[in-house]
């Protein structure tokens, strides 16, 4: 027979514990940058052979990551509803920023918001991990607020169908 307390259970679920690390990290120390150009192949090397502009002031990151249509039917012969993956779509994602007019990287994305070119968008983590994707700015706004709030900017980014490439530390 095994005799437990509530002890030794209490003990070896912190054991457990301790022996679990995270993997997950924040989004403090975050670095977007901008390009006016678009690398020549859709890879880490085309992407990594670009100069960019440090956005400053980034704020919020908006999502990214790939959604795909639903495609629904029904036959006569069955009750329940048949799923099939449509085609997909890139999100619009949107970078929130403290405004600050006199800063390289937004006046480029202020600029590209003006423009129908594509631009390459670099975000860098703090564990070292990169996204890399290219799309058009399709706005470029000031934000409203109260007396007590910061000034603001938000542009919305199109992702280009291709996506964004992954790059691990």
């Amino acid at each position: 027979a095994i005799r437990l307390n509530w002890h030794s259970i209490c003990m070896h679920s912190l054991a457990l514990e301790d022996s679990i690390m995270s993997n997950g990290i924040t989004l403090a120390g975050t670095i977007v940058s901008i390009s006016a150009g678009v690398p020549a192949t859709y890879t880490e090397v085309g992407f990594e052979a670009l100069t960019y502009t440090v956005v400053g002031e980034v704020s919020n990151l908006g999502d990214t990551g790939r959604t795909y249509e639903d495609v629904s039917y029904n036959t006569l012969g069955e009750r329940g509803t048949v799923h099939l993956k449509g085609t997909y779509d890139e999100p619009e994602t949107t970078f929130e920023m403290i405004a600050d007019r006199a800063d390289a990287g937004q006046v480029l994305v202020k600029a590209a918001s003006q423009s129908d070119a594509d631009y390459a968008f670099k975000v860098a983590y703090q564990n070292g991990d990169v996204d890399y994707f290219q799309g058009k700015v399709f706005s470029f706004v000031t934000v409203g607020g109260e007396a007590n709030t910061v000034r603001t900017v938000s542009a919305n980014i199109r992702i280009d169908r291709q996506g964004v490439v992954e790059v691990l530390a």
